[in-house]
């Protein structure tokens, strides 16, 4: 039906948005959006607040959740914001080597980059001194750091000890393609990026466990894809799912293997996870670095992205990922990064994002997830026409005009977008903490313009 009202609205010329674009426009929007990017980085660090470097990134409690607090805004450093603005700035440099403006801002987010790397691995979170004591038995040991946000308090022991996470696959293929591509853009060898085999070591593969999460929205078992975290689960003799829900009911008891201990690095209900949303991150940075081939890790990741895409689980797919258009967005920029190597359902997903396209070209997220999430879920929806074009798939232009004419509608007057759902706490508070950036939406808008622009200038 929706698909129907664009063709009238077209035959009746009243959807006119797409001729109001230029690339002049374009190019004075742009340079607004870099200017807030500039003008946002931080400068000097306060210790253990805020960092030099970085961006500005937000975690929203919706409402209040037991454990967690009441509904609030904070201020947090974190891994996948950091990432999420780099990358896009990379991309957006590699493709238009004049914007010096942007190779400044990489140089001066690399150093705060790797403060979330340890070896060749990402943290969601950097290494802080913790708030509070984490055991009732013992001192914090002397000098002892965790993981965990920046200014969000977390008062309990049991949620601090929570928040101490586990390094993850997700965190670490997109840190990685960070390193990848500062070595391509300054000629620096940074050492040799992260292998395949570390991806390949953590596979749903002959496990004694699953995640009830996974369960729930009927993933099957042994799917082969990769898993979230780099870390040992624990282990069932016979799993089943009566026994982890009863372990994740009494979670509060040192007994159950869902309950987090003190000092050690943890993995969310002690069971690892598959997020299709992930597996397409990590087969991003393997078909960057040229390593997908040799996983054995990508045809059970291409099996679950299918899976997903063939069941329409577009709002589903991703665990951490709430926002339905971020899979469309993971999907087609790892079917990019790698070119043919990946065998997606790349028509469904096109067909999906015109089917789902509104008459002013606006996308819309579920109204769970940040209201709609209308703008984050729009940027999502044009970046993703803009991949798949490139891919070669025909993508009528007037459909890519008319998102890009309602998103530099909504540019507010300091050059930014609103921030919008890039990133969840997962699971049980999927829909009530939110990870926001303003940030993160404006570069990805950044690298859309100047897709856009590439393209138009070739016609």
């Amino acid at each position: 039906m929706r698909g129907v009202l664009l063709i009238i609205l077209s035959f009746l010329g009243l959807r006119t948005f797409g001729q109001e674009i230029s690339l002049k426009k374009i190019d004075l929007q742009k340079q607004k959006a870099l200017n807030y990017l500039e003008n946002s980085q931080i400068k000097t660090s306060t210790k253990n607040k805020t960092f030099a470097g970085e961006w500005p990134a937000y975690v929203h409690m919706t409402n209040a959740f037991v454990l967690l607090g009441k509904s609030e805004k904070y201020r947090d450093s974190n891994c996948f914001n950091m990432t999420g603005v780099f990358n896009a700035l990379a991309e957006a440099y590699i493709q238009d080597t004049s914007q010096l403006q942007i190779k400044n801002m990489l140089k001066n987010a690399y150093p705060e980059l790797l403060t979330y790397k340890k070896d060749s691995l990402f943290n969601f979170w950097k290494l802080l001194p913790p708030n509070r004591d984490l055991s009732r038995k013992t001192n914090n040991p002397e000098g002892l750091l965790v993981r965990r946000p920046t200014h969000y308090k977390l008062t309990t022991r049991f949620i601090n000890n929570a928040a101490n996470v586990a390094f993850d696959n997700d965190d670490t293929s997109m840190g990685n393609l960070s390193l990848y591509y500062y070595s391509k853009i300054f000629g620096e060898n940074n050492g040799q990026n992260v292998s395949y085999a570390a991806f390949d070591k953590y596979l749903d593969s002959n496990r004694k466990a699953y995640h009830w999460h996974n369960f729930l929205v009927k993933i099957p078992r042994e799917t082969n894809a990769f898993l979230t975290w780099q870390g040992k689960e624990r282990e069932f003799k016979r799993w089943s799912f009566f026994k982890a829900a009863m372990h994740n009911l009494v979670f509060y008891l040192p007994s159950s293997c869902a309950n987090p201990r003190p000092f050690i690095p943890y993995i969310p209900w002690g069971a690892n996870d598959i997020d299709a949303v992930v597996n397409a991150n990590i087969l991003t940075y393997l078909g960057s670095t040229n390593q997908i081939e040799k996983s054995k890790g990508k045809t059970g990741a291409e099996k679950l992205i299918n899976y997903q895409i063939n069941r329409g689980r577009w709002s589903r797919a991703g665990m951490y990922y709430p926002n339905k258009y971020h899979f469309h967005y993971a999907v087609s920029r790892s079917m990019l990064a790698a070119k043919t190597a990946i065998n997606a359902n790349r028509q469904a997903i096109l067909s999906h994002l015109l089917k789902t396209q509104f008459s002013d070209g606006h996308f819309e997220s579920r109204r769970k997830v940040n209201k709609k999430d209308i703008l984050q879920s729009t940027v999502y929806g044009l970046t993703s026409l803009l991949n798949l074009k490139e891919l070669g798939y025909n993508v009528p232009k007037d459909r890519i005009d008319l998102t890009m004419s309602y998103l530099l509608k909504h540019q507010n007057e300091d050059g930014s977008w609103n921030g919008g759902v890039f990133f969840s706490g997962g699971t049980v508070v999927r829909n009530v903490l939110h990870f926001k950036s303003e940030a993160y939406t404006t570069a990805l808008m950044v690298l859309a313009m100047n897709k856009w622009a590439h393209f138009s200038s070739a016609q």
